[in-house]
């Protein structure tokens, strides 16, 4: 209707449409109504609107709502919806040419509601307050307040501005994993992939940062966002410095877990631990030397006096036998004690690679290749040939904050599939004879539990002396090995049931 009477906004929306995809629109008033024609500007005859892809349609309406100046304020929900992404970010690009204070008869504000990265007007740090994010429907929605000083920060705005359509999603995600770097998270997400880690289904992104030193303020920028933030770190990060574990140790969750293992905070303990580990270097030099000199530094190029520290670290929490006599001892120890540190970290989602970095979990025969992520993908590649109870041994430190980020991810239709097959048993066995037909049996289950009974093949395999019944599963879309099995009245379903459908086993 209003196209009709604006000839004006009917030129701009056109000259849209003709610039992506070569259509005019045709309006015309019958006996029904306003009728709406689609024309391509190619040749040839116009066709009705309702033949057009649903997208087309919907831009069209977008268009003229965006452009009509008789609008002041605008809310969209889901302008994304049937629109190929570069389309999004066309239609992103017309609502910011005309959005802004409708004081002015030229602009007008416009609110979306999004599930779209390529919808996200996020380019520049500042742009940040825009948004509103809505985690979950179990908190309030979290805005940042403009002139926040986190927003302040240089290596905050240089990562939103490197951020990607792919690394935009956590913005939409409910938990974060920080990662250092791109060859991380290559190995990180294929190795979720891999392993069944459904990390996008439970609402958690895996971002890369570049550098230790942008994980604590990328952290505190995504839980000003209200979202639940962990993080991957090099072993330097705990070798260095104090940073990250002062970081977590300010979390309000933080005293109950650091009490629990008798300690203050956790940040006295890292302290104590550093303390131990000059110490236990100053006095076992030679040995120390000698470790590091044979243990690939992969987190940093130059030789510093960090490196021995380092190097040390990762052999006490990784092999601490290969410092021989009683360093050996000592660094058992040691290690024992850091495992506590470690272990309370992790409940914070604090990880860190006990090797030293991802390098160190590499197989590296026969690689020759140049750059980190160039080695990453390259061993992620092999994971699909890989056993996955050994890959997940051997990546146990990357497990372990995957497994963090995506808790419960798994799907575990047994958990069904055992209370359907526990409910029928029973009246069967109970309501069965010798004689009974197997047609009876299952007509008996049906009764009970409706169609959902058919999933299963019951059959009368009784004997003069007993009675006995034949289960196996017939629906295709259920294998399982433990079927079939016999059952008889002597025998307890609570029992048997769990058995013959275990479910997925729990991971510590």
């Amino acid at each position: 209707m209003v196209l009709d009477t604006r000839p004006d906004l009917k030129l701009k929306i056109e000259a849209r449409l003709q610039q992506l995809f070569d259509r005019s629109v045709e309006l015309k008033w019958t006996q029904n109504g306003m009728s709406i024609r689609i024309t391509s500007v190619m040749g040839g005859d116009g066709y009705p609107a309702n033949y057009e892809a649903s997208g087309i349609l919907q831009l069209v309406a977008l268009l003229s709502a965006i452009h009509n100046d008789d609008i002041g304020a605008l809310l969209i929900d889901e302008p994304e919806i049937s629109l190929h992404p570069q389309h999004q970010a066309f239609l992103l690009e017309e609502m910011e040419q005309v959005a802004g204070d409708p004081a002015d008869p030229t602009k007008k504000l416009i609110v979306i509601a999004t599930h779209s990265a390529s919808m996200l007007p996020l380019r520049h740090i500042n742009e940040l307050p825009k948004i509103a994010f809505f985690a979950s429907a179990r908190q309030i929605p979290s805005q940042i307040a403009p002139g926040t000083d986190i927003l302040k920060r240089v290596k905050l705005a240089a990562l939103i501005a490197r951020l990607g359509t792919t690394h935009r999603t956590a913005m939409f995600a409910e938990h974060i994993l920080l990662v250092e770097g791109p060859s991380d998270e290559i190995v990180a997400s294929q190795l979720a992939r891999r392993l069944g880690l459904r990390l996008l289904a439970r609402n958690a992104q895996i971002l890369p940062v570049i550098g230790k030193g942008e994980f604590v303020e990328v952290a505190k920028l995504f839980r000003l966002m209200n979202k639940r933030v962990s993080l991957l770190a090099d072993l330097d990060a705990l070798a260095d410095d104090n940073t990250l574990v002062c970081f977590f140790s300010d979390f309000p969750e933080a005293a109950a877990i650091a009490d629990k293992i008798g300690r203050t905070n956790l940040a006295d303990l890292d302290r104590d631990l550093r303390n131990a580990l000059s110490t236990f270097i100053a006095d076992h030099k030679t040995e120390a030397d000698t470790a590091a000199k044979t243990y690939p530094d992969w987190s940093s190029k130059e030789s510093s006096p960090l490196a021995t520290q380092r190097l040390t670290l990762a052999r006490v929490l990784n092999d601490p036998e290969s410092f021989g006599g009683k360093a050996a001892s000592r660094a058992t120890s040691l290690r024992t004690q850091y495992d506590v540190l470690l272990n309370a970290l992790c409940q914070l989602g604090c990880f860190f690679l006990r090797r030293g970095a991802i390098e160190n979990y590499y197989d590296m025969s026969g690689m020759d290749y140049n750059g980190k992520p160039d080695r990453a993908a390259i061993e992620a590649a092999e994971f699909d040939v890989k056993d996955a109870d050994e890959l997940a041994a051997h990546y146990g430190d990357v497990l372990a904050a995957l497994r963090h980020a995506a808790p419960n991810q798994l799907v575990d239709e047994d958990l069904l599939l055992r209370m359907k097959l526990g409910a029928i048993l029973t009246p069967v066995l109970l309501g069965m004879d010798i004689n009974s037909s197997n047609a009876q049996l299952n007509a008996l289950a049906k009764n009970t539990i409706g169609t959902a009974s058919e999933v299963f093949a019951l059959a009368n395999k009784s004997t003069s002396q007993q009675v006995r019944l034949d289960v196996d599963i017939a629906s295709p879309l259920f294998k399982r090995a433990t079927f079939p099995f016999e059952i008889g009245l002597s025998d307890n379903p609570t029992t048997i049931v769990p058995q013959v459908l275990p479910g997925i086993p729990k991971k510590d």
